[in-house]
């Protein structure tokens, strides 16, 4: 029996978010896949592997619940960050031997798995400072970044106790406490006399997505990313023509790219093109912040 890299995937999802990734075995996504332990290795080289693309996916599948929230014009900018915040703590909830337990793993320090984390915080990042900028609007540029962080921290606290005392507390008072203090916070903060601490250039490292000391690499990094996304798109499940009209776009995405001035909202509306194919989104993203890191968006 061959089963296809997206169920061996599938398998192994089910499985680290039951049990976790130290009590989850190759040999045990073998036998729920009805496969040999060998054939998981076809696709996957190693557990390290097979974990890191499961680590993508789901924040892929979180981003995707979270872009459902824009489509209800009825909730106010307020109230979609409400729901965002519910939504995240709902989701890492159930997927916490993913996305929440990997820090105190040994995988922490696989060489492949720290680019992945970079991204993942940097896109992270990018939507804390997209959400505060529209609930709080402009004013709040000075002090953004230091929202940003304190943001960030408090979610990740209050993330810990309701992962671990499920009963303690409520996912929805929480979010409105949290909420709550934001407001408070922002309005002190408009009104103090304070400086801001961090400026943009703190959080680079991860707006970048670790790319930072690569910079004059940016041309290889590309011409890697577009090898990556050209064998993807040559193995894409889907009918001969759609493969050439996501062909055609990314011909004209890397032409674009190479030019001096790009056109991009051109660029950004065929990135999103390709990004609604789950096979390319990671590279997608990829190189959507490479593109855009040095335009400070």
């Amino acid at each position: 029996m061959s089963v296809t890299k997206e169920e061996v995937l599938k398998s192994s999802m089910k499985l680290f978010k039951e049990h976790g990734f130290l009590s989850t075995t190759i040999q045990d996504i073998a036998e729920d896949c009805g496969i040999a332990k060998g054939s998981v290795y076809k696709y996957f080289p190693s557990k390290e592997d097979l974990f890191s693309e499961v680590f993508d996916q789901c924040h892929n599948a979180y981003f995707d619940q979270v872009d459902e929230l824009k489509r209800f014009p009825e909730l106010s900018p307020e109230e979609q960050f409400l729901q965002q915040i519910i939504l995240r703590f709902r989701y890492f909830m159930e997927y916490k031997h993913i996305l929440v337990e990997f820090t105190e793993l040994p995988i922490q320090q696989d060489p492949k798995f720290q680019p992945l984390r970079h991204k993942v915080r940097g896109r992270l990042i990018r939507w804390h400072k997209e959400c505060l900028t529209r609930v709080y609007g402009e004013e709040i540029y000075p002090f953004l970044w230091d929202l940003v962080s304190i943001y960030r921290a408090i979610l990740k606290e209050y993330l810990f106790w309701i992962v671990y005392e499920e009963k303690s507390l409520s996912l929805e008072e929480t979010a409105r406490f949290i909420l709550d203090k934001l407001n408070v916070l922002v309005k002190h903060m408009m009104a103090s006399n304070l400086k801001p601490l961090l400026k943009q250039a703190s959080f680079e490292r991860y707006l970048s997505w670790g790319l930072e000391d690569r910079q004059g690499e940016r041309e290889q990094f590309l011409t890697e990313l577009f090898r990556e996304m050209d064998s993807a798109l040559n193995v894409l499940p889907s009918g001969a023509k759609h493969r050439s009209e996501l062909k055609e776009v990314y011909r004209f995405i890397q032409n674009e790219t190479r030019k001096a001035e790009p056109n991009f909202p051109l660029l950004q509306a065929s990135l999103y093109f390709l990004e609604r194919e789950k096979e390319l989104k990671s590279q997608v993203i990829q190189l959507r912040n490479i593109i855009y890191s040095g335009r400070g968006r």
